[in-house]
């Protein structure tokens, strides 16, 4: 009886998604995190050693990141409420940065290519920042208070 109990309890915790979500496939791997309300995280990896992580707290998040080729990664952390990021990469070698903090942000990126690099950091209010990237080594930074 005390072990149904305790198999219970274990199955419950795990149903709760406590702690960091992973999946890997093809060595394409996605990491989640959220806490709050109405997180939500998007995406889709085709190809291979592409990698994804996302980072959400607070209220009404969303992420959406789309991943195809090889040895792409995007990292996305959001802090704070309603903001939103869309990474899309296709290529290879391609990264994407995003981190926001406070109300209201939106980030679209996109990248087709091969080595091409973004790195945005909003921290204050109704932010916005888009980038498009074609070709090979293009860098792309954009920071916002």
């Amino acid at each position: 009886m005390m072990m149904g109990k305790v198999l219970k309890a274990g199955v419950i915790v795990l149903a709760m998604g406590v702690g960091m979500t992973q999946a890997f496939a093809g060595g394409s791997r996605v990491s989640i995190e959220q806490y709050g309300i109405g997180n939500g995280v998007g995406g889709a990896q085709s190809g291979k050693r592409n990698r994804l992580t996302v980072y959400q707290a607070g209220r009404s998040n969303g992420a959406i990141s789309n991943q195809r080729g090889r040895s792409n990664v995007a990292v996305i952390g959001q802090r704070g409420a309603r903001n939103a990021a869309n990474a899309s990469q296709r290529g290879a070698g391609n990264i994407v940065g995003i981190a926001q903090f406070g109300r209201g942000h939106t980030v679209v990126t996109s990248q087709d290519g091969r080595g091409n690099a973004v790195g945005v950091i909003q921290a204050g209010r109704n932010n916005t920042a888009t980038s498009r990237q074609v070709g090979a080594g293009n860098v792309a930074v954009i920071v916002q208070d």
